[in-house]
């Protein structure tokens, strides 16, 4: 009886020993996985850290100013008149009412898409001429 306890409990064991074992390989994996992503986003940051430099280089205003003066004959560039600039308020509203019977895409018989309005439909069939 003695026996055969003991061999349960070297079994339980070398059972419990094999699981400690899986489940250590199991964090190293995941702590290897996590090293890897920490670099791969070290990396990142340093790029995104390059292209943000990188950005600041290309739209130096002295930098575009000698530019625009090298390409002037090619670009056939001008200065802005204070006139292009407009005010919110001097924008158009927008347009709220929309007519519903007016539809602007229409299925031909063949498959064929005409866009438009009724117009562009009557045209293409003939009526309006």
């Amino acid at each position: 009886m003695i026996r055969i306890f003991d061999i349960a409990l070297l079994g339980l064991a070398v059972a419990g020993a094999v699981y400690t074992y899986q489940i250590k390989h199991e964090a190293e994996l995941s702590a290897k996985r996590i090293r890897s992503l920490q670099a791969q986003i070290s990396a990142q940051d340093r790029k995104i850290i390059l292209l943000d430099a990188d950005w600041a280089l290309a739209t130096n205003p002295t930098r575009l100013k000698v530019i625009a003066e090298q390409y002037n004959k090619q670009l056939s560039l001008s200065r802005m008149e204070s006139s292009q600039i407009v005010d919110l308020n001097e924008l158009p509203g927008l347009r709220q009412d929309r007519e519903l019977d007016v539809e602007e895409t229409y299925a031909g018989k063949n498959g064929d898409i005409i866009t438009g309005g009724i117009d562009a439909l009557l045209e293409r069939d003939g009526d309006l001429q």
